[in-house]
């Protein structure tokens, strides 16, 4: 459920080109602080969560072009929010937290990615009809594969014992060699730019918490969702497997699937995602 950002890549204009005003936090429903800034106005409402270790920035580049009042948040533990105690990062808490924001803005539609997704389920699971519509991007399937529960649990190990910062530098020098970037190297300092955005007091717990808890345990509890969806995935990306979105299609009766050719596609080609979800959005 990892989502370093989506879409604040390098290649589409200045690293932070649009102003997103901050407004008071939001109260969880625990008593955790959210920070919370709002893009645009007018109809529909889209709460937006961003991935496990992002921030709302995920959507930094997305945002401006969807349709009416964006409102964008850190879940519990990351960017500017709170960072409560351990015990407090289930999928459970971030879908509280997600529900928090949409509740305090009358939020009518949802928009996820990865954990965002997760946390937009589980509200789903008890509530099918709180959004009109959703737009569901790069879902991951909990518990994940051994191979990315064990990148994530070393990326947890490095940010208890070094700093953000050299975090950053290990885990790119790690990916580097393993070859990650030969395919689209400008990923590189766009996974730079991630890394760097990682809350040290929080994601550690954020990680250990909610790699193993799926955000819903019964699929006959999403057929009920009958929100027009829109998921989006991409082949070839062990940590967003595309066979999920595959299986939420199937299960969510009005659903409409994307999924890009390879774990590159999505970044290369970030107008298409735009026009779809703006159309999408727009209704």
């Amino acid at each position: 459920m990892s989502g370093a950002s989506v879409f604040g890549c390098p290649g589409h204009g200045q690293k932070h080109p649009v102003c997103f005003a901050a407004v008071p936090d939001v109260i969880s429903f625990d008593g955790v602080r959210l920070s919370v800034h709002v893009l645009g106005a007018g109809e529909p409402v889209t709460v937006m969560g961003h991935g496990l270790t992002s921030t709302y920035r995920d959507f930094e580049i997305f945002a401006p072009f969807l349709p009416g009042t964006k409102v964008m948040f850190d879940f519990r533990g990351h960017g500017d929010s709170e960072c409560p105690p351990p015990g407090s990062y289930t999928t459970e808490h971030f879908a509280q937290d997600l529900a928090s924001v949409a509740k305090e803005y009358e939020a009518t539609c949802a928009a996820g990615v990865s954990l965002g997704v997760a946390a937009i389920m589980r509200i789903l699971a008890t509530d099918p009809d709180r959004f009109d519509r959703l737009v569901l991007l790069l879902p991951g399937r909990v518990p994940p594969p051994q191979a990315v529960k064990d990148r994530l649990f070393h990326l947890a190990d490095l940010l208890e014992w070094h700093s953000v910062e050299a975090t950053a530098e290990i885990i790119l020098a790690e990916e580097e060699a393993d070859g990650a970037f030969e395919a689209f190297p400008a990923a590189k300092e766009f996974r730079r730019d991630g890394l760097l955005r990682m809350n040290r007091a929080g994601i550690p717990n954020a990680i250990r918490e909610c790699i193993d808890d799926p955000p819903i345990t019964d699929p006959d509890l999403v057929r009920q969702a009958h929100a027009p969806t829109l998921l989006i995935a991409q082949e070839n990306d062990l940590l967003h497997d595309a066979d999920i979105a595959r299986e939420m299609a199937s299960l969510l009766p009005n659903s409409e699937l994307h999924v890009f050719p390879d774990q590159f596609a999505l970044l290369r080609d970030v107008p298409t995602l735009v026009q779809r979800s703006a159309a999408f959005l727009s209704g």
